[in-house]
């Protein structure tokens, strides 16, 4: 016969066995429904206010055209995209058709990156 002890240390271990199994299934569905919609857009990378380059981007098949081609990842808002070694983008949907979000050099917040759509 088992101890109280050892059945609630199953139990305890079910249950976190669960909840994992559950935030892992909740966590891949809403990531995999999210992305940044193809189109064409006006792109600004700003910091401080500054703008540091602006010019009409697209999105294309899951990728970021710019200067080249870059790879978006998706994510619950959005997504992110690495632009060039160590220059981490992210588009967060901004509730107006386009996107916004921070933008990383090395780890650092170096701005904020925009995709406004062209209509």
């Amino acid at each position: 016969m088992m101890s109280k002890h050892a059945y609630r240390t199953i139990a305890r271990t079910t249950a976190v066995a669960v909840s994992i199994s559950v935030a892992a299934v909740l966590g891949v569905a809403g990531t995999a429904g999210a992305d940044v919609k193809p189109g064409a857009y006006t792109s600004i990378t700003e910091s401080s206010g500054v703008v540091l380059l602006q010019r009409t981007g697209y999105v294309r098949s899951g990728e970021l055209v710019l200067i080249g081609r870059y790879r978006i990842h998706p994510t619950r808002t959005g997504g992110y995209a690495d632009v060039f070694p160590g220059h981490r983008v992210f588009m967060n949907r901004d509730g107006h058709g386009g996107y916004t979000g921070p933008a990383y050099f090395n780890g650092v917040r170096i701005g904020t990156f925009i995709l406004k759509p062209q209509r």
